[in-house]
């Protein structure tokens, strides 16, 4: 099987606004969306997209962006990703947009911010899905492709030395090393009108009770949390929302050593892909902030 991807010239230079006396503006996304062709020759064609979507009615979920991590290589590329990342994320707010903000399992350091209050006393949705509260590991449309990466080693790609040595910092810190998160990172600024829950429910009740369809995932990291958590791209999109990966804002647990052994950067544009193929369209952060899409400093693919 082989794929070829032909991309539809459309200009990306700025981001587009539309809208002006007091109305609601207007945000014209577009979205990258493989299709099968008829053909037994090509299998996947790329088509963009453009979609018009009210800020009041689209939110930013920003998943896992945690204050650290066990492996040392993803905090590295968090700590590089996270300036930008907060651009994207302070644009979404202005243009009226949602912001919720999920770092799982650190709860704790947020339980006296309003956004807390805000996730757990919105009304419980008529529709809420039975499954909204677990992990999603795939959806039937996966089941037609091959997962593109093994991700069984759990997608350190630190080298050793620096590993052991982040190990024991963490250690020396009182953290577990193994699950050393306690916060979302800082430079990711929470505004007291943000939204700030890691359960797929209070989410969900959150969505509906503020009439939101469309939903922007960035974070991490894409092959693990983005895609499987209860608020992440699996159970949103087979719940029917239009949610798209912003695919510049994300990064993936994935160790070149293991299968199909290429650099880390070409792990997570093959995570893209099968997202792409078989999960959500995609969009990149210029959309929204102009200038270019993000690249990681390491990424020469």
């Amino acid at each position: 099987m082989r794929y070829i991807f032909v991309l539809f010239a459309i200009s990306m230079l700025a981001p587009d606004f539309v809208g002006a006396g007091g109305k609601d503006v207007e945000l014209t996304v577009r979205v990258r969306k493989p299709f099968e062709t008829p053909t037994k020759e090509v299998d996947y064609k790329i088509e963009n997209l453009t979609r018009v979507w009210s800020p009041k009615s689209t939110a930013v979920i920003v998943v896992d962006m945690w204050d650290t991590h066990h492996s040392y290589n993803a905090v590295q590329r968090v700590v590089e990703i996270a300036p930008r990342m907060n651009e994207v994320i302070e644009k979404c707010r202005a243009l009226g947009m949602t912001i919720i903000h999920a770092p799982s399992s650190c709860m704790d350091a947020y339980k006296d911010h309003p956004g807390r209050a805000l996730a757990k006393n919105a009304p419980t949705a008529k529709n809420l899905p039975k499954d909204i509260g677990v992990w999603c590991h795939m959806i039937p449309a996966e089941e037609k492709g091959k997962y593109p990466i093994d991700q069984k080693d759990g997608g350190c790609d630190s080298e050793p030395g620096d590993q052991k040595k982040h190990r024991e910092a963490l250690i020396k810190q009182g953290r577990n090393p193994n699950a050393p998160w306690k916060s979302q990172y800082a430079v990711l600024k929470m505004d007291d009108k943000d939204i700030v829950s890691d359960s797929g429910v209070d989410v969900w009740n959150l969505l509906e009770s503020r009439k939101i369809d469309n939903v922007i995932i960035l974070g991490v990291h894409t092959n693990m949390c983005v895609l499987g958590r209860p608020f992440g791209l699996r159970q949103l999109a087979k719940n029917g929302k239009n949610v798209v990966l912003m695919r510049d804002m994300t990064d993936t647990m994935y160790n070149p050593k293991s299968w199909p052994y290429v650099n880390h950067y070409k792990g997570t544009e093959l995570i893209v892909e099968h997202i792409e193929k078989f999960v959500a369209p995609t969009i990149t952060s210029d959309q929204i902030i102009g200038g270019k899409a993000f690249k990681f400093k390491a990424d020469t693919n």
